[in-house]
Parts: C-alpha cells; structure tokens; sequence
C-alpha cells in the first residue's frame, strides 16, 4: 500500500506541476534561504526546512517526480461537476409543539423581568442611594432585552418559535 505524501510538494514550493527544473531549483533555493534553522529563528524552521527538501529531493528526480505525481492523482478526489438535475435539499419546517412555544415564551418574560429589575434597580439606587450617575451605563443591557422580549410575547402562537430540522 503506496504512503502518501504528508504535505502537497507543489503547494509546499508554491509551483505548479508543469513546472521546470530550473524554476524548481530557484523556488527551492530561496525558501531554503529564509526557512533555514541558523537563519531563521522560528521554532517550527528546521520542520519546514525538511519538509522543503523533501519536496525538493522528490521533485527534482525524473524517476520520483513521475510516481509522485501519479500518488496525487490517485490519492486527490475526484471533482463532480455540478448537474442541472441536482436535487436542492430544504430545510423540514414541522409547527411548535406546545413544549416549545412554552419555552419561547417563557425566554422573553425572563427578559423582560430581568430588564425590567435591572433599569428599575440601578434607576432606584442612582436616585434614592447616592449611587454615581456613572451607573446609568448599566441600564444599556436592560434597554436592549426589553424591545425585543416584549415583541417575543406580542407574536401569535402559530408564529412563535418555529424551529427547522435539516435532513
């Protein structure tokens, strides 16, 4: 059984596969150069280093460069081309069962209950406890969930929390 390359040489070396030796040998020299553990500092520089001269060594022989090649092909999947008659697949929309409008609904009271007690609270403390007028700021998330939970609590149960299944 054929072992496959870890890395794709060609891609590693940035060439194409009717690439020429003289453009192989000035591609891999001037990796060799940055990528070289003495000049490079970088903890992953001698792998990326051995994995260059690897590439190098296979692509550089006629003989392994030939066998190389037919392990890509071999090994890379086929492509499909897409058909007109390919069937598009929708999503199942299936009505809330009562278990999930209960949820949905009880989402947007706590909501609404836990905006409603933040503004409340921090607009009690700011006025009657001295608070600093800074903690107004935290009014912002109770401002956000209200809007929304209440238009939660105003749709009609057909409308409220219908949930999709993908096949």
């Amino acid at each position: 059984m054929p072992q496959y390359p870890q890395y794709d040489h060609y891609k590693l070396l940035g060439l194409g596969r009717n690439s020429s030796a003289s453009q192989l040998k000035v591609r891999f020299r001037s990796l060799a150069k940055r990528y070289h553990p003495d000049v490079n500092g970088s903890p992953r520089a001698a792998e990326v280093f051995r994995a260059i001269h690897e590439a190098y060594r296979v692509l550089s022989d006629a003989q392994l460069r030939k066998e190389y090649d037919e392990l890509l092909d071999r090994s890379r999947p086929v492509q499909q081309r897409p058909t007109q008659d390919r069937v598009v697949r929708r999503p199942i929309v299936r009505p809330p069962t009562p278990v999930d409008v209960f949820a949905y609904r009880g989402l947007h009271v706590t909501g609404l209950l836990f905006g409603s007690v933040l503004i409340g609270g921090i607009l009690i403390g700011t006025t009657f406890l001295d608070w600093p007028f800074l903690t107004l700021i935290f009014c912002l998330p109770g401002m956000a969930v209200i809007p929304d939970s209440l238009e939660g609590l105003r749709q009609r149960r057909g409308q409220a929390g219908t949930w999709t299944n993908h096949p």
